[in-house]
C-alpha cells in the first residue's frame, strides 16, 4: 500500500511539474510576443543581397518602414511580396521603405537573386541564411511582417498570409501616417495573375517544420 501511494504521489508530482512547465512556457511565449509588438528594434547590422552591409534603421530615416521575413520556397510569400513591392513604390513619397529579409538556408541562398530579378521587385533585400536576425525578431514562420515607425518602434506584427491580409497592412500603415500627419497618395492594389503554365517549387522541408510547428 505504501509503495502504491508513493507511485501515485510521484505520478501526480510529474503531472504537476509537466503542467506547470507548460504554463510557464506558454506565459513566456505570450509575454515575448506582447513585448515584441511594442518594443524598439535594435539597429542590427545586416547583409544585403548585393553583398554590402547596412543597418536596419538606415531604412526608416525618412518615415516608417516594413520589415518582412520570407523565403523563395513558400508560395504565399510570393503573393505577399508582389503587394509589398507596390506599397514600397506607392508610398515612397510618404517616406516608407520596405526591407525584405530572405531566410533561405545557405544551400539554396543562390535562388534569391534570380527570384527577385525575374519578378522585377524594387524593394531592398537582405539575406539572413542562418536566421540570426529572424531569431532576434522572434520569427517562427513565414512570411512574418513588421510595421515599424520612424522611431524604430514596432507598431504592428503579423505572421502568415491569406487573402485579405493586404487590407490589414494598408489599414495599419494609413492609420500611422494619418496620426503623424504625413501626406500620401491614394493606393489601389493591382493583382498580378500568373500566366506561367509550368511552375517548379523547391521546398526547404527542413525549414518547413517551423511552419508546421507555428
Amino acid at each position: 500500500m505504501f509503495k502504491l501511494l508513493c507511485w501515485i504521489s510521484n505520478k501526480k508530482t510529474i503531472f504537476m511539474n509537466k503542467t506547470g512547465l507548460f504554463l510557464i512556457v506558454a506565459a513566456i511565449q505570450f509575454f515575448t510576443v506582447s513585448l515584441l509588438s511594442a518594443k524598439t528594434i535594435e539597429n542590427s547590422r545586416i547583409k544585403m543581397l548585393n553583398g554590402e552591409y547596412a543597418k536596419i534603421l538606415d531604412f526608416n530615416s525618412d518615415g516608417p518602414m516594413i520589415i518582412n521575413f520570407w523565403t523563395t520556397w513558400w508560395p504565399f510569400c510570393e503573393r505577399q511580396l508582389a503587394y509589398l513591392d507596390q506599397l514600397n513604390e506607392s508610398f515612397e513619397n510618404a517616406g516608407l521603405k520596405v526591407l525584405t529579409v530572405n531566410v533561405n538556408k545557405p544551400n539554396i541562398l543562390n535562388q534569391v537573386r534570380p527570384y527577385i530579378n525575374k519578378r522585377k521587385y524594387k524593394f531592398p533585400v537582405s539575406v539572413d541564411p542562418r536566421s540570426k536576425l529572424a531569431k532576434k525578431f522572434g520569427v517562427k514562420g513565414y512570411p512574418t511582417f513588421f510595421l515599424v515607425d520612424k522611431n524604430g518602434e514596432i507598431i504592428h506584427r503579423s505572421a502568415g498570409y491569406e487573402d485579405g491580409q493586404e487590407d490589414i497592412y494598408l489599414e495599419k500603415l494609413v492609420k500611422y501616417l494619418e496620426s503623424e500627419d504625413i501626406k500620401f497618395n491614394d493606393f489601389e492594389y493591382e493583382k498580378q495573375l500568373s500566366t506561367q503554365k509550368d511552375v517548379t517549387i523547391n521546398i526547404d522541408f527542413w525549414s518547413m517544420r517551423f511552419l508546421v510547428l507555428h
